[in-house]
């Protein structure tokens, strides 16, 4: 979801229903106050998130002289943020990706293209197949849907390629049979929790995964920022402006050392529950079928 879209939705679903019709000149700092630690009851890093939305909202509306100053200057939430650091062992990102491949298109499709590519959610979820260079296996992410506003080019591995090669025929890749846009995040998330067992993590921990996987693998760190197409790498200040060579060659066989890495975990993962299948004894087998079979009853 864009920017814009995501902050119209938090200001109908927060604002809009507490403070009704009243002026924007009537809005008080109490106001803005109240709102705040009321959505704070509910969720705390919600309310965190909305009181930035308003000072950003009220400090657009003072530059361009709505209103003389905003009510939302000084206040402060007392949410504080921790960086995340969630790093998946390859035996979790192995689980995740088996489970994934057992949920339904389009999640399943995105959750491993995001595995093996390290690109943004939302930027896989709407990508177009004009996009996508079949001779040079490479998808080019227009300016428009990047965080720096820059196109990024993303070499695909084979494991990449075959997944594309399942999705949709449609204009999204990894659109809904309706060919719209997939929004359904939470649900599938959720499901892929119960499906996989592995909980505690989010769809963006898979980048830090793959940078911390790739340095495993000898990756430099700047190539695997350029593959991540991070606004500020390990290349910066003086030397950024100087440094113009995009890494090309370097990035590809990077991906493809980690799109074989991938597959190789995910052959393990599946080879060791293969052997423990065999190795069950025949009553487990049954047992666990009479269980099933109960449950399909209910």
């Amino acid at each position: 979801m864009g920017t814009s879209r995501r902050l119209t939705n938090l200001l109908r679903r927060d604002v809009i229903p507490y403070w009704g019709t009243k002026s924007i000149h009537e809005i008080k700092k109490r106001d803005v106050s109240d709102l705040v630690g009321l959505i704070g009851q509910r969720n705390a890093h919600a309310s965190h998130r909305l009181l930035k939305t308003l000072k950003t909202f009220f400090k657009w509306c003072v530059g361009r002289a709505v209103i003389d100053f905003s009510p939302a200057e000084g206040l402060s939430s007392g949410y504080r943020e921790t960086s995340r650091d969630r790093v998946l062992t390859d035996q979790e990102l192995a689980t995740i990706i088996v489970g994934a491949r057992q949920m339904p298109h389009p999640y399943s499709g995105i959750v491993e293209f995001l595995a093996l590519t390290g690109q943004r959610r939302e930027e896989v979820a709407q990508l177009k197949r004009d996009e996508l260079d079949e001779k040079a296996r490479t998808w080019t992410i227009p300016g428009a849907r990047t965080k720096n506003k820059k196109a990024h080019i993303v070499h695909l591995s084979e494991a990449a390629w075959r997944v594309l090669a399942e999705a949709s025929e449609g204009e999204l890749v990894f659109g809904t049979s309706r060919g719209k846009r997939f929004q359904a995040f939470g649900i599938g998330k959720r499901a892929l929790d119960k499906l996989s067992g592995i909980t505690g993590w989010r769809l963006h921990d898979l980048r830090r995964t793959i940078v911390s996987g790739m340095a495993r693998l000898g990756v430099p760190p700047h190539v695997a920022d350029k593959i991540l197409n991070h606004q500020a790498g390990t290349i910066s200040g003086v030397a950024a402006v100087y440094q113009r060579h995009d890494f090309s060659a370097e990035r590809k066989e990077a991906l493809d050392r980690w799109g074989a890495h991938v597959e190789r975990i995910v052959q393990q993962f599946n080879s060791k529950m293969d052997k423990r299948s065999v190795g069950s004894k025949p009553n487990e087998h049954r047992a666990t079928r009479s269980d099933q079979d109960v449950t399909t009853a209910h």
